[in-house]
């Protein structure tokens, strides 16, 4: 499972600033763990906008959701094991659609059904905010939600194991400037464009279908 060390070594042997086999040092360790975190929250940022929510007691919250705890609120916020399929507000509308006016569902800790219940979403965010904070990211590959803030080194990277070879030559991209060493290859600037493709699209995650709305 790829950890936040093997994705910064990774990135540096990328520019051509590691030999294979080597580690780096720890000031290039500590220069990538930040360059880590700030790109899982760019990542987070450039997706499909979360649905707010806003809440006074204990909540179940739903993929994709950002929950408001309102202050003063001592509420616990629990993380789904199964999503509604339907009846949630679509956050791919933009804002275009009256759904965002309805109540969007809470997720549940009962298995997924398959009926009225599916798992969450590779890739699924929720997000804390109020008097409790933190983000997490839904991982297909482990079946958990995992902690995209406050990463350590020896963290597990919230992103699925498939998609570790694309944040590496992202990373490697975002490290480039601040590595006076760094070689950008014309097969790095390759891995580059396809790794940011690949993160922003998501080919290999299943998407509600859309349907044209004329009247």
């Amino acid at each position: 499972m790829p950890t936040c060390r093997v994705l910064i070594a990774e990135a540096y042997r990328a520019l051509k600033v590691l030999a294979p086999g080597d580690d780096p040092e720890a000031d290039e360790l500590a220069a990538g763990l930040e360059a880590v975190q700030n790109l899982v929250l760019d990542l987070h940022a450039a997706r499909i906008p979360m649905v707010d929510v806003d809440v006074t007691a204990d909540y179940s919250a739903s993929e994709n959701q950002r929950v408001r705890v309102q202050a003063g609120a001592v509420v616990e916020v629990t993380l789904p094991n199964a999503v509604a399929f339907t009846g949630y507000v679509d956050p791919d509308d933009y804002g275009f659609s009256l759904s965002l006016a309805a109540q969007p569902p809470m997720g549940s800790t009962a298995a997924a059904d398959g009926l009225s219940l599916r798992q969450p979403r590779d890739g699924a965010r929720i997000e804390v905010v109020g008097t409790l904070t933190g983000l997490y990211v839904y991982r297909a590959d482990i079946n958990a939600w995992v902690d995209a803030t406050g990463l350590t080194l020896d963290s597990e990277m919230p992103i699925n194991a498939r998609d570790a070879s694309h944040f590496g030559a992202l990373l490697a991209e975002r490290l480039a400037d601040s590595t006076p060493a760094a070689q950008i290859t014309p097969t790095l600037a390759r891995r580059i464009a396809h790794g940011n493709g690949a993160m922003m699209l998501r080919l290999g995650v299943p998407r509600d279908p859309v349907q044209a709305d004329y009247f």
